[in-house]
């Protein structure tokens, strides 16, 4: 059965503060579609909130189902967190934040990441060179659509505790 994909909209109010919320819609059309969509719904939107729409993100759900490690580790912690800097040919900065690094990624006596390790090295890869799908490569990119072609840093941050996430 296909999941709903999500629009998320998301609010800012006059003190700073933001808070979203999701519209589900039928998976079955385009992406030129649901930003259509999206437009058309903020517009709606737009005449019944008093605070400001700051964006509508579109929500495209996989079937995760078949992962055969996921799973929750003991001592896994959502605030330690895998800090990646990737830049594009044109030195931009793409920062990624994974939650619950795995602790043994990360190099005695230091905060750095093991860029050998299996999995971080694996990671890197898919970041900077992508993922062949049927009929093509996907490569993640900044928001220009600018392709990742190297890692800055990786290394393990944490986030505070009692931030809203």
């Amino acid at each position: 059965m296909a999941r709903a994909f999500a629009l998320t909209y998301t609010y800012e109010d006059d003190s700073g503060n933001t808070a979203t919320h999701d519209i589900h819609v039928p998976t079955a059309f385009s992406i030129a579609q649901f930003t259509e969509f999206g437009r058309a719904m903020a517009d709606f939107l737009d005449n019944i909130v008093g605070g400001l729409i700051k964006s509508v993100d579109l929500t495209i759900t996989a079937d995760i189902s078949g992962l055969l490690l996921n799973f929750v580790d003991p001592l896994s912690d959502v605030e330690e967190v895998g800090s990646f800097q990737f830049a594009t040919a044109d030195n931009r900065a793409v920062l990624v934040n994974l939650p619950a690094i795995d602790e043994n990624t990360v190099l005695a006596g230091s905060d750095d990441l093991n860029q050998i390790d299996g999995g971080i090295a694996a990671f890197i890869t898919a970041m900077e060179t992508g993922i062949a799908v049927t009929g093509g490569t996907i490569s993640p990119c900044d928001v220009n659509e600018d392709s990742i072609v190297d890692t800055v840093y990786a290394r393990e941050s944490f986030r505070s505790s009692g931030k809203r996430r």
